[in-house]
């Protein structure tokens, strides 16, 4: 059986360009997020190696909700919305193109969640698994889509940033 695979995300993905690379758990680069930080919604891109997209990721339009996807060229592979109404935890759920769904919980901000599909634990993200400040660690299952699944963490960080914008504005608005 193959072991699940860890990566390295920095929380550098916070800044403006959002470009930065994901490293492998011997801390060897493994994926490039490139942003594109001036189109009109936010779009990052997961390259390979050598610089070839592998998935792109944005804020969808066509949803009433806030909705992120994930694309493999022009084909929506995955969308991402935040659960209505949830408490004490952040609750989300992936579809995928073929109809199955990914229920994923935890603190998206602060890095603690866990994602499963048809009942089994498919990746989980945690601070706690690395002594490195500024990074947080994505574990996935054998036989789930590596690519994916770090899009999948990507699309869950920007959610959370852009919702804790919109936060920040709305209430500065009344001070």
């Amino acid at each position: 059986m193959q072991p699940e695979q860890t990566y390295i995300l920095q929380e550098k993905l916070l800044s403006l360009s959002g470009d930065l690379w994901i490293e492998d758990a011997a801390h060897n680069r493994a994926f490039e997020v490139d942003g594109k930080a001036f189109t009109i919604r936010r779009t990052l891109f997961l390259l390979d190696l050598n610089g070839q997209p592998i998935y792109q990721i944005n804020a969808s339009l066509m949803h009433l909700r806030r909705t992120f996807e994930i694309k493999r060229g022009e084909t929506v592979v995955a969308t991402i919305q935040k659960a209505l109404m949830t408490f004490l935890r952040d609750k989300f759920k992936v579809i995928f193109a073929d109809g199955s769904e990914m229920a994923i919980s935890g603190n998206i901000w602060d890095h603690e969640f866990r994602a499963a599909r048809n009942g089994q634990e498919v990746m989980a993200a945690s601070r706690k698994w690395l002594s490195l400040r500024g990074a947080y660690a994505i574990r996935i299952a054998p036989g789930f889509d590596v690519p994916l699944a770090l899009a999948i963490a990507i699309a869950l960080e920007q959610m959370e940033i852009e919702e804790r914008g919109a936060a920040t504005a709305s209430t500065s608005t009344f001070s």
